[in-house]
């Protein structure tokens, strides 16, 4: 039979690409849906751990497919909720459709159909700003902290432009308002100078730039030079509808499911240690 002919019936159906709707979906064995799917950003660590939420991520992502838990896989492109079922479309353009009693509701933005909003609350936006350092580079640095929500983590990575690993660049995280958006202060820019600030302040420096003429057993350095590459604006908002006996969003994130006790635990039995 065909996939555009297909109808699959299930009690309990999750909606959501990230972390929590695969967490829940594998501690309860229930079907995942999604249209875009959403990993953490590759700095966010799992408790007590230095292994990441983007690599369970994707250790959940590749287990729940094994399960046969994510039934249209990364092919879907829309979600609309039409009575008790979930009328899905893929990327070839073929219709499925899913019955259900009950919808777990992680991201409401990958879904049409539900009543309208009764509440929403926003909070700061997170943003992420890339950059590639350009002179200062090698050090043994991961990450700097700062005061404020504009730049108040720095976290350097091993280099995607070359194939020496020693060389770093960063990305820097804000928490900004709309309105911080558009203001030139909150800028790109401005983020490229706060962080060159904040190397210095560590003590990192710049390239060599060969011997110091009135002492040769030291060695002048060039300035320290990043460059803005790529900013990445994610929306924090909770929407609240009204009470309904067929489906339900919640707003916990992976980190309020992940320190509930015994949880990482479970998932470690299901999908093995990450190594």
């Amino acid at each position: 039979m065909k996939l555009k002919e297909h109808i699959f019936d299930r009690d309990t159906v999750v909606v959501g690409g990230n972390l929590q709707s695969l967490l829940i979906g594998a501690l309860e064995g229930l079907p995942v849906v999604f249209s875009d799917p959403t990993p953490p950003d590759r700095f966010k660590k799992l408790p007590n751990s230095s292994k990441t939420q983007l690599e369970l991520w994707e250790r959940l992502m590749f287990f729940m497919g094994m399960e046969g838990l994510v039934p249209f896989s990364d092919l879907c492109q829309n979600i609309r909720i039409i009575d008790n079922r979930l009328d899905v479309t893929t990327n070839r353009y073929r219709k499925s459709s899913m019955k259900f009693k009950n919808l777990i509701i992680y991201d409401d933005r990958q879904v049409v159909g539900l009543p309208l909003v009764t509440k929403e609350e926003k909070d700061k936006n997170l943003v992420i700003d890339w950059v590639n350092v350009r002179s200062g580079c090698t050090h043994e640095l991961d990450e700097l902290s700062s005061s404020g929500d504009f730049v108040s983590k720095v976290y350097f990575y091993p280099t995607e432009r070359s194939d020496n690993k020693s060389f770093k660049d960063l990305a820097a995280i804000s928490y900004l308002t709309d309105e911080e958006l558009e203001d030139f202060d909150y800028s790109d820019t401005m983020v490229k100078f706060k962080v060159q600030k904040m190397m210095k302040d560590a003590g990192i420096r710049g390239a060599r730039n060969g011997r110091d003429v009135k002492n040769p057993s030291k060695f002048k350095y060039y300035a320290i030079k990043a460059e803005p590459s790529q900013r990445e604006i994610f929306e924090n908002s909770k929407r609240y509808y009204g009470s309904s006996d067929w489906f339900e969003v919640r707003h916990e994130t992976a980190e309020d499911i992940l320190k509930k006790e015994g949880v990482l635990d479970k998932i470690y039995n299901l999908i093995g240690e990450l190594v």
